[in-house]
């Protein structure tokens, strides 16, 4: 059995291996820039953790880590086009660098790439491989959307939150780990409460994207900080900002982000100034630490010994005091 480190580096030497050689260059070119950002490569990783929970060799896995990872940088490089994101992981996003039809072209051959990985497994049927990618895929594309809708809502709730990023961003971890499960042998029921560990693991993971967003250091995340509030994003700390905060900061709050021309270094000083007053901070970092305890209780019924499950548990303890 690896360690996380082990199946990290055996992951990255795999990544590197990858050769996208043909032409036109510049449609390629973006695969090879977006994939050396790096990255912590949390999902393919916890992929073959998942693979080797179940008594596999995480080896087993690789062709699918890599297509789960190949499949979240395509969703990202469209992410960043909607979002006019102009940075990722510190550097210019490949739409910044390259263009946005040629990051748009090249985000779609990624996603081609993505199932050739796929279905390089003896893993039978392959179709329900596939389908559990293609529920994934789907589930984004419609958080995405409904985080697009967001932004031109005028009242979102909390509970609307969570339904978009469990659509979002836990599902792609919970595939992941589902797939993982899968290849390693697992019962479809031990599939079934690994996927609810890593659904509950991607909503934390979120939750702590946002609270990074609002009280993280730039040059740790190597993202502008707050970027969700320029963006006038509905994050977990806004809409709790304004389920909280008295009329007239609701006012004064739905004003920074239902209007444009806002200067975006004062909007985003006052704003983060309410989110302290509201005691945000905190707030964030308990419901962070709710979905890592439901993530641990799925975990445990797992039915596999407990030292099997141990990577993963020490691995998502070191997560939680991620600051980037």
């Amino acid at each position: 059995m690896h360690s996380a480190e082990e199946l990290q580096q055996l992951f990255n030497n795999e990544l590197k291996k990858l050769s996208f050689s043909r032409q036109p260059n510049n449609l390629y070119d973006p695969f090879k820039y977006m994939l050396d950002l790096g990255g912590k490569r949390m999902r393919p990783v916890m992929l073959l953790m998942a693979c080797e929970m179940f008594g596999a060799d995480g080896t087993k896995a690789i062709s699918q880590a890599i297509a789960l990872e190949l499949f979240h940088n395509f969703t990202l490089i469209h992410d960043d086009i909607m979002d006019r994101a102009p940075l990722r992981r510190g550097k210019p996003s490949v739409h910044q660098k390259y263009g946005s039809a040629t990051a748009i072209l090249s985000g779609d051959a990624m996603l081609i790439y993505a199932y050739q990985y796929l279905i390089k497994t003896s893993f039978s049927p392959i179709e329900k491989l596939v389908s559990v990618f293609n529920d994934c895929a789907i589930s984004i594309c419609e958080g995405q959307q409904m985080d697009m809708n967001f932004e031109k809502g005028d009242t979102v709730s909390v509970e609307q939150y969570f339904e978009m990023i469990d659509l979002k961003t836990a599902t792609l971890l919970a595939a992941s780990m589902r797939v993982g499960a899968m290849i390693g042998g697992a019962s479809e029921q031990d599939a079934e409460h690994t996927e609810h560990f890593g659904k509950n693991l991607g909503v934390a993971f979120q939750l702590k994207d946002d609270w990074l967003d609002a009280f993280g250091e730039a040059g740790k995340t190597g993202k502008q900080r707050g970027g969700d509030i320029i963006q006038n994003k509905k994050t977990f700390l806004l809409l709790e900002a304004l389920r909280r905060a008295d009329d007239d900061t609701k006012t004064e709050l739905n004003q920074y982000f239902m209007s444009s021309g806002n200067d975006p270094e004062k909007k985003v000083g006052r704003v983060l100034e309410i989110f302290n007053s509201l005691q945000l901070d905190l707030v964030t970092r308990q419901a962070i630490e709710e979905y890592f305890s439901k993530a641990l209780l799925s975990l445990q019924k797992i039915e596999v010994g407990q030292e099997l499950k141990l990577p993963l548990k020490n691995l998502i303890e070191i997560m939680m005091q991620r600051d980037h």
